[in-house]
């Protein structure tokens, strides 16, 4: 399996997923400056372009992606359960760049702090 060139980082921000139109909400998982992983409900096929609006801190961040790999599991009695898209990121806001810069700085500071203890 290939490694990630890039940490990601924990982050649960709402986002707004878009594809001609059809729209659903999801919940990062995890973000870097080149890809995300989102939890939702429904799942596009791979290679599907979408755009997707970021609420974090106060401001939405507009990043266009490409779905890079999807999963769906299904509950007991056929319920569904929520779905992960992995989106490998080709435009994205200045903004999100920056945010993305804070909060690794953030979750290093954690990381140090965690360890202090």
């Amino acid at each position: 399996m290939k490694k990630r060139s890039e940490a990601r980082v924990k982050k649960s921000l709402l986002v707004d997923i878009s594809k001609n139109g059809l729209e659903q909400m999801g919940v990062t998982v995890n973000i870097s400056r080149r890809g995300m992983c989102i939890a939702t409900t429904e799942v596009f096929r791979r290679r599907t372009r979408l755009q997707i609006l970021i609420a974090a801190a106060d401001e939405i961040y507009v990043v266009t992606g490409k779905v890079v790999w999807h999963v769906k599991k299904s509950g007991l009695h056929g319920e569904n359960v929520p779905a992960g898209l992995g989106i490998r990121i080709e435009r994205a806001s200045p903004g999100y760049f920056k945010y993305i810069a804070s909060a690794r700085k953030g979750s290093l500071r954690e990381s140090k702090r965690r360890l202090a203890h």
